[in-house]
């Protein structure tokens, strides 16, 4: 029944997916130095080794790690490019993270993991948060509809009435989606924003994704990752 509403509500994992699935891109080319200063305040990583990672067909590059010590770590260094890569810890990815010019400041709590402190990361996080409104306020009606009908109790009007309520969550989170898209066409944040939405690779398109081609410059259609999702869809304007 909600199959197409859930398909809408997508997580983070989605974005790993597609990256280990092969689509490879270079989000821009000005290059300099990097800082990222993490505070760890969660169980499990004293003492273990965090990486940045980038997944790429065929390849995986480390760019830099280092050690959790007393719930703290530091990694700085050089980078010729801003792209999106993975914060990582035995290898498993955690968290993504814009690797760009400037200082990033990583944030991991048992119910939070964020990053702030530069453009590319400021705008996407600030999407996620954006988007986690819907997804727990969507998961909260959901569960209510499920505990409902577990319950043996139906009422017809209160059936309507949630599943109204999931259609309108959908559609407020697809309009904000839309929005976010159409004023940052330009930043790389964008793309991994699209790399997200897109899921695991697929030869279908969603009405979401299509409205997004639809209204996007030929400058964000010309980014290879998008540009591959193009083809491999065979989307046309």
């Amino acid at each position: 029944m909600f199959s197409n509403a859930l398909l809408t509500i997508c997580s983070l994992r989605n974005i790993k997916r597609t990256i280990c699935a092969g689509m490879l891109f270079v989000l821009c080319s000005c290059g300099g130095h990097y800082k990222i200063d993490g505070v760890v305040e969660a169980v499990g990583y004293e003492g273990r080794e965090l990486s940045l990672i980038e997944f790429l067909p065929f390849r995986t590059t480390v760019y830099d790690s280092c050690l959790v010590n007393h719930g703290r770590f530091q990694m700085k260094g050089n980078t010729d490019s801003t792209r999106l890569v993975f914060l990582c810890r035995g290898g498993q990815p955690i968290i993504p993270i814009y690797l760009e010019r400037g200082h990033s400041k990583v944030t991991i709590q048992p119910t939070e993991i964020k990053v702030t402190g530069t453009p590319q990361n400021d705008l996407f996080y600030s999407f996620l948060n954006q988007k986690s409104i819907y997804d727990n306020l969507y998961e909260e009606t959901f569960q209510r509809s499920i505990t409902l009908s577990r319950s043996g109790y139906y009422d017809n009007g209160v059936t309507n009435s949630l599943q109204d309520s999931l259609r309108k969550i959908v559609s407020e989170c697809e309009d904000m989606i839309i929005t976010f898209m159409a004023d940052n066409y330009k930043e790389p944040a964008a793309v991994g924003v699209f790399m997200m939405l897109s899921g695991p690779p697929s030869h279908s398109i969603s009405p979401l994704l299509k409205r997004i081609l639809d209204n996007a410059p030929e400058s964000f259609l010309d980014e290879p990752f998008v540009d591959g999702y193009i083809k491999r869809v065979a989307y046309q304007r």
